[in-house]
């Protein structure tokens, strides 16, 4: 590891070798701290472009790290990994192609069970592809099914029809496969229906010509077998449901890495309505205790969310924390809120609540990155701490 010289740089444009592509454009990039390690964080903030190593391109997931990003920080800091705010699954499935130990937690179980499901293993590829063919033929019988009344209006009622054939038919497979053909219906759910994406609610009318829904879930099965027989036969992770505020890592871990909440950016469970409705998930618990989403800052104001949202980092740092061995490491990615056309300041409360937790901040890279929607600019931060008490 170099020594921690303080090392400051500004620029309008990405530190030379860093990828750019599409919506991960950067205006520039600033680093601080260890010069090497800063480097490699402004590397990693700034990496963007598909990816399909492994099973990183089934279901698409709102937000989530990229799995570049999540690569080179692992290879950095040694030991097993933890994910607090796991997502679907992007630094364990990196963490188990390194031949780490790792383990995750997510207070949606959506994204449980896709994290779950893109690291089945691939001795469930088989099982999962047999199924899928069963249920696909199933699906394309005439059969009425019951459609769940919160997602009627997002299909022409034969894609329902479809989805709804599936979701019975799972029900009748073997058990320790349900779950994973359940991560396959809901990765074809938002696909099938008339929402524009998995983060628009805007409604965007299509035909989808009978039959298709239970062909592209035979698909989906496919590629899934596909990409899990590209993962180690042995993998040593654990995936749960979870409040990050209450629940620490594994005793002994060595690397911290996630990507919490940004402020009043995302309503990220309220997106999962459909997947709710079809796998028959009541979340309003879950829903209640989010961190920092874009409606408490509608409902309580800017001010109140804030301080929520504050504590709430105060207090799922110190739990993380607590966990890591001495000398463990901590890397956190925050981005600022934008809320009533102002910033909301999230780099701030994170340094000061992992210095707190006894993190020495060793690096930092932020970028800015262009918000055309709403003409402004946005700064995203990874920050990399490491333990000393």
């Amino acid at each position: 590891m170099a020594d921690k010289k303080k090392n400051r740089s500004s620029s309008k444009q990405a530190p030379e070798g860093i990828r750019r592509a599409g919506s991960a454009e950067v205006y520039g990039v600033r680093t601080a701290g260890d010069a090497t390690l800063a480097k490699l964080l402004a590397e990693a903030l700034v990496a963007s472009g598909p990816v399909e190593r492994a099973t990183h391109g089934f279901h698409t997931y709102p937000a989530g790290l990229h799995p570049d990003a999540a690569k080179l920080v692992i290879e950095a800091c040694p030991g097993a990994v933890h994910d607090p705010f796991c997502g679907g699954g992007t630094v364990l499935i990196e963490a188990v192609l390194a031949g780490r130990a790792t383990s995750g937690t997510d207070l949606s179980p959506i994204a449980v069970l896709v994290a779950r499901t893109r690291l089945a293993g691939p001795q469930w590829a088989t099982p999962i592809r047999s199924a899928a063919r069963r249920l696909a033929e199933k699906a394309q019988l005439r059969v009425d099914v019951a459609v769940p009344e919160q997602c009627e209006r997002w299909y022409q009622p034969h894609v329902a029809q479809e989805i709804g054939r599936l979701r019975d038919g799972i029900m009748e497979e073997a058990p320790e496969v349900q779950p994973y053909l359940n991560g396959l219906l809901s990765s074809i759910v938002v696909k099938a229906s008339f929402r524009k994406s998995d983060t628009s609610n805007q409604r965007v009318t299509h035909h989808r010509p009978p039959g298709t829904t239970a062909i592209l879930f035979h698909k989906k099965a496919r590629e899934l077998g596909r990409k899990l027989e590209s993962l180690p036969t042995e993998i040593n992770v654990r995936v749960r449901a979870g409040d990050a505020r209450f629940i620490p890592p594994p005793e002994g871990t060595g690397l911290v890495l996630t990507s919490p909440p940004y402020p009043g950016v995302y309503d990220y469970l309220p997106m999962q309505q459909l997947r709710f409705g079809w796998l028959g998930i009541d979340a309003r618990s879950e829903l209640g205790a989010e961190v920092g989403s874009r409606r408490s800052f509608r409902a309580r104001g800017r001010a109140a969310a804030f301080r929520q949202w504050r504590d709430a980092t105060n207090r799922w740092i110190e739990t993380q924390a607590s966990g890591l061995k001495t000398n463990g490491w901590m890397g956190i990615v925050v981005g600022d809120g934008l809320v009533g056309g102002k910033m909301v300041d999230a780099l701030s409360p994170t340094v000061e609540a992992m210095r707190a937790a006894g993190m020495e901040i060793v690096a930092r890279a932020s970028a800015d990155r262009p918000d055309h929607a709403r003409g402004s600019v946005r700064i995203e931060h990874l920050v990399l701490g490491q333990k000393r008490v």
